[in-house]
C-alpha cells in the first residue's frame, strides 16, 4: 500500500475512533483531521500506524488525547482496529444538541468488524451530571446498546447517575 494512502486511510480511521459512531456530531466528519504526536511510526508490511507521545487527534469538535494510538488495517486495506492507550485516554465531543460528551479510560478501542467501541480500565462516560462508570464499558454501534461491568473477581460494581433533563442546568 502506498505510504500516503496508508496515512490518509489511517487518519480517517482515527477520526472514526474518536467518534466511533456512538457520539457523532453530523458536521464533524466534514472537518479536517489533525493528529499531533511526538513520534509516528508507519509499518507498511504490517499495515499499522502508531502515533506515540502526547497524542492529540482532533476533527471538528472531537478531541482524543492519549499516550499512544495504534491503527491496524487488513492486507486488503480494511480497518481492523484502532486502540488508544493512556493514563488516561480522554475523549470529548460536542453533540448536535450543543452538549459535550466525555469519556475517560485506560484504553479506548474501536473494533469495526464487531461494531464495538470499548472503554477499558477505570472507564467513565458522562454528559452534564449524568454518568456511567465501570472497569469496562462497551457500546455496540449497530444495536446502540451500552453495557458496563467490572472485571471478574474484583467484586466491584458499576455505577450510574441519571439526572432528568428538566433538572440539568438548574440551580438546586
Amino acid at each position: 500500500m502506498h505510504v500516503t494512502n496508508l496515512i490518509k486511510c489511517s487518519l480517517t480511521a482515527a477520526a472514526l475512533c474518536c467518534a466511533a459512531g456512538a457520539f457523532a456530531k453530523s458536521d464533524d466528519y466534514s472537518q479536517p483531521i489533525n493528529v499531533v504526536s511526538q513520534e509516528q511510526l508507519a509499518d507498511l508490511k504490517a499495515n499499522k500506524i502508531i502515533f506515540s507521545g502526547e497524542v492529540e487527534a482532533t476533527q471538528g469538535t472531537m478531541r482524543i488525547n492519549a499516550d499512544k494510538i495504534e491503527i491496524i488495517r487488513s492486507a486488503d486495506g480494511k480497518l481492523e482496529s484502532i486502540v488508544a492507550y493512556g493514563k488516561p485516554v480522554t475523549f470529548r465531543q460536542t453533540l448536535d444538541n450543543g452538549k459535550p460528551i466525555h469519556t475517560r479510560s485506560s484504553t479506548l478501542s474501536y473494533l469495526p468488524n464487531q461494531s464495538l467501541v470499548v472503554l477499558q480500565g477505570k472507564a467513565t462516560i458522562w454528559q452534564d451530571e449524568s454518568s456511567m462508570t465501570g472497569e469496562r464499558i462497551e457500546y455496540n454501534i449497530q444495536t446502540q446498546k451500552m453495557r458496563a461491568n467490572n472485571a471478574a473477581g474484583q467484586g466491584g460494581r458499576v455505577s450510574s447517575t441519571f439526572v432528568p433533563a428538566e433538572f440539568q442546568g438548574d440551580d438546586k
